[in-house]
């Protein structure tokens, strides 16, 4: 049985780099001290044992150890003086299988091993003397509630957070050595906030060799606000309440649940090994470089008590005279309620005749415009939230809404695929509203080869701008563009994010929130960078990703823990 909360400790400091004894000593110091202030859980950053940049794979195979080693060893005395869990990265040398993996462990009170966990997500250097992880995502029951393990670069693959929240995680225990603010100033947040679970990360602070750690240590609350943080270019331990039971209240607005409303049988494409899914195929098709490029935008209009349906078509119109080729609106922009019901929808133009009106802008200037609405099915009488695709010559398709809100529940017939649209600018998904707040509906999307991903919506919380925009696109090398509603709880802030995200963190920096109702926000798009797939030289973001852990994801059958 899990307490009703503990106090968590994170470590920020540096290790030598081959120096065991020094890094013993200072696990010892930081774990007295963390005990001192009545911490239960001591974390510390990746790769304690060794420090992080080797010479070479030799060199690397000279300073790991097994699990049985020193370092293993002192952590397990520790725990048992003091009747702690503590956490660690650790450089381990696997002897069964030869190789050196850049591991993270979880030892108990009676300093057992109760998480052996191997990192997923290799950055560059890593590849040159770690194997890529095998462990999949294990998670275990404690006394302090059930805890997973991921290290540092994992938090940018949205599966792997992902994978331990449905397992019931209560707190995901991050062991990093960040080399950007970004890392822990968005990507933290944004892993607590969508799947409402608690964060504890330690990484390290200063300069070992090429590298700079800034530092970023912190604890993320399930809402995603940062509870502490260790100040950047300091060493020291933080400590701070935990309670396990908030991460276990899977709601966040207005009847929505984080897990009781995702759509399993509609992420399908997640499992698919890499080799058998779209966004494999796409990388190697060749481009012609002159034929490429094109400019999106969010157009920031919609129907209101001042602006009416001709006032919304007109500045589509204008900006397709400006040589935008996809334009998006936002979520429903044809009602003048950003959360309608049946009666409003009934009462609004079909969108039958919503798309001629559009064919006469996308013919006119050979422009593609996404039309969010409400459409009926002439046999069932079923309303869907639909956003229609229209180009010079029709219809391209639909996309019909997945995530439902309560609301939408009452009145309102959901979508079950993620559709890829094949246009001569690019590769085109869509999601609507609610389902951004969801991190496998545009990762199903990048799977399924989309360059661009439009994302109509009426935002409710500024988590979904400041933490979830620029993941939904950096995590899946798409371009994204947001089209926001001015009458919904967090209104505005139109915007479209590059496929590698701004080159600053703070939204609010990069793209300044924006109220102006007609508000045209404009990106230029080259569809090289969507088709690449890497973020950084050998960092891929889709190829080793393990598929056969990610039954969690993608079985509708399955009883989840967090669920429970």
């Amino acid at each position: 049985m899990s307490k009703t909360r503990f106090r968590a400790g994170i470590v920020q400091t540096l290790a030598r780099l081959g120096d065991l004894d020094y890094n013993i000593a200072l696990v010892e110091r930081y774990v007295e001290e963390a005990v001192r202030q009545g911490a239960e859980l001591v974390v510390f950053p990746e790769c304690m044992n060794t420090g992080y940049l080797f010479d070479s794979a030799a060199h690397a195979r000279q300073l790991a150890e097994p699990v049985d080693g020193r370092f293993v060893s002192a952590m397990a005395a520790l725990c048992r003086k003091h009747g702690i869990y503590v956490a660690s990265g650790f450089t381990e040398w696997d002897p069964k299988r030869q190789a050196i993996f850049n591991t993270g462990l979880l030892l108990d009170r009676r300093g057992e091993i109760i998480v052996h966990y191997h990192k997923q997500f290799l950055a560059t250097h890593d590849q040159n003397w770690f194997a890529f992880g095998i462990n999949g995502c294990p998670v275990v029951d404690t006394d302090l509630g059930r805890l997973g393990l991921l290290i540092c670069f994992d938090g940018r693959i949205p599966e792997i957070a992902r994978c331990l929240a449905l397992q019931g995680a209560d707190v995901l225990v991050d062991m990093a050595n960040f080399f950007a603010m970004d890392q822990a100033e968005m990507w933290g947040p944004a892993r607590a906030y969508e799947n409402g679970v608690w964060l504890v990360a330690a990484t390290k602070a200063g300069h070992e060799r090429s590298i700079y750690y800034p530092g970023g240590s912190m604890i993320v609350d399930p809402r995603g606000q940062v509870r502490g943080m260790l100040p950047y270019d300091t060493h020291g331990v933080l400590v701070d309440d935990i309670d396990p039971a908030e991460a276990r209240d899977k709601s966040w607005f207005a009847g929505a649940d984080r897990f009781g409303d995702r759509r399993p049988q509609s992420y399908a494409v997640l499992g698919l090994p890499h080799e058998q899914t779209p966004v494999a195929g796409i990388e190697t098709v060749p481009l012609v470089p002159a034929e490429s490029t094109s400019k999106v935008a969010a157009c920031q209009i919609h129907v209101s008590v001042d602006t009416d349906e001709a006032a919304v078509f007109a500045q589509v119109s204008h900006a397709a005279k400006l040589g935008i080729k996809i334009i998006t609106l936002p979520e429903y922009a044809f009602c003048a309620d950003w959360s309608p019901d049946a009666d409003t929808i009934g009462r609004a133009t079909p969108l039958s005749a919503l798309t001629e009106q559009a064919m006469t802008i996308t013919a006119a200037y050979d422009c593609i415009l996404a039309l969010p609405h409400g459409d009926v099915d002439s046999d069932s009488g079923a309303i869907a939230p639909v956003t229609r695709l229209v180009g010079k010559d029709g219809i391209i398709g639909d996309y019909r809404k997945v995530h439902l809100t309560a609301r939408e529940r009452q009145w309102a017939q959901a979508g079950s695929a993620f559709p890829v649209f094949e246009t001569r600018f690019g590769r085109i998904g869509m999601m609507m509203g609610y389902d951004g707040c969801f991190p496998e509906a545009s990762r199903a999307l990048a799977v399924g080869g989309a360059d661009i991903i439009l994302w109509p919506t009426a935002m409710r919380h500024r988590q979904e701008r400041e933490w979830l925009m620029v993941p939904r696109a950096a995590d899946n090398r798409c371009a994204l563009v947001v089209a926001n509603r001015l009458d919904c709880p967090y209104p505005g802030g139109s915007v479209v994010v590059p496929p590698s995200g701004f080159p600053q963190w703070d939204v609010n920096a990069m793209a300044p929130k924006t109220m102006a109702m007609g508000a045209v926000m404009p990106a230029f798009l080259d569809l090289a960078v969507t088709r690449q797939k890497q973020m950084i030289p050998k960092v891929h973001m889709f190829r080793n990703r393990l598929t056969a852990t990610y039954a969690p994801l993608t079985d509708a059958d399955s009883v989840l823990r967090a669920a429970e």
